[in-house]
């Protein structure tokens, strides 16, 4: 029986932050599979900033007028919506603007910030007359997916207003199904996929991005041994032997603790302590004993598996 073969994928630049990525050929029926759940994954998934809470100066209602400004606070609430942010830390963080007399206000008025960036610093804000005296502060977070207001654990002191987050950095996403040509075959998939991000991403990166947030699910049901009876971690009958070096007296005097520690009780990943194993490594001072090339040669290992080890003997140094 033929294996089921990978595709090549190709990408085309529609226009900015626009990409349409042509992927075959697949196999009947995977266009399907895999343009829905590109396009779940693209549209709920991906980690993005936005801002969270705004508050002006002066100004305790969200229904409120503000003086000297044109626009009222539901109308800033929405033109800071669509300010497109892309926050470089994991904690909240806090923009200024703070401008007097007549004139436009722009997403680019905001006080310098090294953590974040504005893709589009033209948005409109608010309009000023010459008596205005803005003072606008505006919180920008990082996450994934919508967060409505009044879900964040953060309780805010009178005057921040809570904003309905929508922290994806991708707009929109469609995809096409048509059929292609495998030798005598007319029946393969050719799946067409658009992408349209809002600037903070570049449609490549995100397609990336969410391809590696589905490996990494399927990866976890390959690894889970509840789903996998044959990586749970068991004595082999025939142990694949990795030749260790001769005990000499340093080996012998290694820490008693050390010796007693088993693999499977050292905090390894099921995949990665059953490749120990089954190689004949039984304890963490015989782990220590190898050399980075033997570790190397052990099957079933892998890059991710040398790097548990690496990160595992670290502690026990």
């Amino acid at each position: 029986m033929e294996k089921i073969g990978l595709p090549t994928i190709e990408e085309q630049e529609i226009g900015q932050n626009h990409s349409r990525f042509s992927i075959e050929p697949l196999y009947p029926g995977y266009g399907s599979t895999i343009g829905n759940a590109l396009r779940r994954v693209l549209l709920s998934s991906m980690t993005g900033s936005s801002a969270t809470f705004f508050r002006v100066e002066g100004i305790n209602h969200e229904f409120s007028a503000i003086p000297g400004v044109k626009e009222d606070m539901v109308q800033l609430l929405m033109n800071i919506k669509s300010i497109n942010f892309r926050s470089y830390s994991d904690e909240p963080v806090t923009l200024e603007i703070s401008k007097k007399g007549a004139g436009k206000v722009t997403a680019a008025d905001f006080k310098p910030n090294s953590q974040v960036e504005i893709s589009n610093p033209d948005q409109h804000i608010v309009a000023l007359d010459k008596d205005a005296n803005l003072h606008l502060e505006v919180i920008v977070e990082k996450d994934r997916g919508f967060r409505p207001t009044g879900t964040s654990a953060d309780k805010k002191e009178i005057g921040w207003i809570g904003i309905d987050a929508s922290f994806s950095p991708v707009d929109r996403v469609s995809f096409s199904i048509e059929d292609t040509r495998v030798g005598q075959m007319t029946n393969f998939d050719k799946l067409t996929l658009d992408v349209i991000t809002n600037g903070t991403i570049d449609p490549r990166s995100a397609l990336k991005e969410a391809s590696k947030v589905l490996v990494d699910h399927f990866e976890a049901i390959i690894s889970d041994p509840a789903f996998n009876p044959e990586l749970t971690i068991k004595p082999s009958e025939q142990e694949i032997e990795v030749s260790l070096p001769e005990e000499s007296d340093i080996d012998k005097e290694e820490s008693v603790t050390d010796n007693k520690i088993k693999i499977e009780d050292a905090g390894f990943s099921p995949r990665t302590a059953n490749a120990l194993v089954n190689a004949g490594v039984k304890t963490i001072a015989g782990l220590k004993r190898l050399s980075p090339l033997k570790i190397e040669e052990i099957k079933g290992l892998g890059k991710k598996g040398i790097a548990e080890v690496k990160e595992v003997l670290s502690r026990y140094e």
